[in-house]
């Protein structure tokens, strides 16, 4: 079985080598570094028949500040973020500023590379991740052996061989 698997960073934390701390699985809850925030955004991952597909949430990021990557068997999404939002009431203002680069990674055990694709709408990027399809399974089959059939029987010194 395959899975998409975000690709952690490993935290100026330091665990014990072995410990339970240092699993992928348990490592994710203590590294908040993807979480939503400057550093990250939200993703969800739904494994369909055929392919996963990943849904990244990026309100308010334009199209063109967002790239995808895939390099060694990993999936990148980065955006570079630069919001500003202004209201102005009677007595007072109001302003709020979001600058930065987001990114986010994912193993790509199992998926077939060259067919991923991805649409951006209404601030959601959905990426659709093929699956590899798996070999059918060999079964045992019998195999010729090629070669010259005599089609004379063979004389050794005079009798039939």
């Amino acid at each position: 079985m395959y899975t998409i698997v975000p690709l952690h960073r490993h935290s100026n934390v330091s665990y014990p080598m072995n410990s339970l701390f240092d699993d992928r699985f348990f490592r994710s809850f203590f590294d908040m570094n993807d979480m939503v925030g400057a550093p990250g955004f939200r993703v969800d991952v739904k494994e369909e028949p055929e392919s996963y597909r990943l849904e990244a949430e990026l309100p308010g990021v334009k199209q063109e500040n967002i790239s995808l990557s895939v390099d060694h068997d990993v999936l990148t999404i980065s955006a570079e973020v630069n919001a500003q939002k202004q209201e102005k009431h009677e007595n007072y203002l109001y302003s709020e500023r979001r600058s930065g680069h987001m990114e986010r990674r994912f193993s790509l055990e199992g998926i077939y590379e060259d067919g991923i694709t991805a649409e951006y709408k209404d601030g959601i990027l959905t990426v659709n991740l093929p699956k590899v399809k798996p070999e059918p399974e060999k079964s045992a089959r019998h195999i010729a052996i090629n070669g010259s059939v005599a089609s004379e029987p063979i004389h050794i010194d005079g009798q039939n061989a």
